[in-house]
C-alpha cells in the first residue's frame, strides 16, 4: 500500500496541470497501468519512475507557464512538435 499523501499529491498535481494518466505515462516513459495502480494505492513506484514522473510534471508545468507568458504578452503560444491547435 502506498502512502495516501504521496498519491494525493501526484494526482492533484497531474489534474491541476490538466494532464491525463495516458499523457503523463507517455511523457514519463512509464505505463499508464503503473500510474493508474499507483494512484489507486495498489503499488509503489521505483525511485527511477518517481524521478521520471516528477520531471515530466515539472516540464509540463514549465510548458504551461511559457504558454501563459506568451498569451499575456500578446504572442500566440508555441505548440510542441506533434500537437496541433484545435479549431
Amino acid at each position: 500500500m502506498v502512502a495516501a499523501t504521496a498519491v494525493e499529491k501526484l494526482r492533484a498535481c497531474r489534474i491541476s496541470l490538466g494532464v491525463s494518466q495516458s499523457r503523463l505515462a507517455r511523457l514519463a516513459g512509464v505505463s499508464r497501468f503503473k500510474i493508474c495502480t499507483y494512484e489507486l494505492g495498489d503499488r509503489a513506484l521505483s525511485q527511477d519512475e518517481q524521478s521520471r514522473i516528477r520531471a515530466a510534471l515539472e516540464a509540463e508545468a514549465q510548458r504551461l507557464r511559457s504558454i501563459s507568458i506568451q498569451i499575456e504578452f500578446g504572442r500566440p503560444p508555441l505548440l510542441p512538435t506533434g500537437e496541433a491547435s484545435g479549431g
